[in-house]
């Protein structure tokens, strides 16, 4: 069949495609697209940083199974799914192996069901190595903190503390389960932090801010001996200084829960299907912003300068 698909033809120029879409081996699924969700990740690929043009990003999606080969038992027509990244997304139909894909509960909504980048979201929160009665900070407050919050609130940690310098932002985090909060544009968010939690600090912070500058500021957050520093998120530009000497006098661990800090992406993905089909992941607030197939250039620009207001943004086809 036919499928529209956006190409990004050179750095910062995508064009609409139609290119031919069905079942090529006994093992592949056709999925129609209900959404694909936009990660800064692929500014990257956006502004030449990464990959060669022409390429077809876009890996944060979900849909419907559409049709699938003689081999694939496991999923039948209609089902609904999201798959891990191997597949382009930012399309009406993509094909991809059925190994990679995850059969999702049918009362889940596929507009807000993207199972990466909550997969990511799973390795981070795995890696957290969280215990009952741990203290946890989430520095930065964008669609992945807010998640994080999401998937940490619980009676297991007595104080979950939320750092931004946006206070509806705050408000979402404190709404999905932030125990305290702090704008750290407006007090000391370290001192802050230690009248919170009695001069003991925390037991890991994860960074989702976004901003290299903002990392030692994050070491400040952390108690003495062994506190776990969470590198979450997808930086833009070179950190150009770090003070490790706050790192050292705290015996901090530096931890990078990228896909490939994963021991194993499938089980990740295996427990985020669950949380989602549990509706422990909420992203009805955090979609700010929702974009046609043919309106991709303006999502990546609206990506790219952060408009007022935008969380996060995803394509409908």
């Amino acid at each position: 069949m036919k499928s529209r698909i956006a190409v990004l033809v050179k750095p910062g120029k995508f064009e609409i495609e139609e290119r031919e879409v069905s079942v090529g081996y006994e093992n592949e699924v056709v999925v129609k697209i209900a959404q694909c969700g936009l990660c800064r990740w692929e500014l990257n690929h956006w502004q030449g940083i990464l990959g060669t043009c022409p390429q077809t990003p876009g890996h944060e999606w979900s849909g419907t199974v559409h049709d699938k080969g003689p081999g694939v038992t496991e999923f039948e027509i209609g089902d609904p799914v999201t798959a891990l990244p191997g597949a382009p997304g930012f399309t009406d139909y993509t094909k991809i192996g059925k190994n990679r894909l995850f059969k999702l509960d049918k009362g889940v909504n596929l507009l807000h069901a993207m199972g990466e980048p909550l997969k990511c979201i799973m390795t981070v929160l795995r890696s957290t190595r969280a215990e009952a009665g741990d203290t946890g900070v989430i520095a930065g407050c964008g669609p992945m903190g807010l998640w994080c919050v999401q998937g940490l609130s619980g009676h297991m940690l007595p104080r979950l503390i939320a750092v931004d310098i946006d206070d509806a932002k705050l408000a979402w985090a404190k709404k999905y389960g932030a125990t305290h909060t702090v704008n750290a544009a407006k007090e000391d968010a370290a001192k802050a932090i230690s009248d919170i939690t009695g001069g003991r600090f925390a037991d890991f912070v994860i960074d989702g801010s976004g901003v290299p500058s903002l990392l030692i500021e994050s070491v400040k957050y952390l108690k003495r001996s062994r506190g776990r520093l969470l590198i979450m998120s997808s930086y833009e530009s070179i950190c150009k200084e770090f003070d490790f000497r706050e790192a050292t006098s705290r015996s901090a661990e530096i931890i990078s829960p990228h896909p490939s800090y994963s021991l194993d992406e499938a089980e990740d993905m295996r427990r985020t299907v669950m949380m989602l089909d549990n509706l422990t992941f909420h992203s009805e607030d955090i979609v700010t912003h929702v974009y046609k197939l043919e309106d991709i250039q303006k999502a990546f620009e609206d990506l790219e300068s952060r408009v007022p207001g935008y969380i996060k943004g995803t394509v409908v086809p």
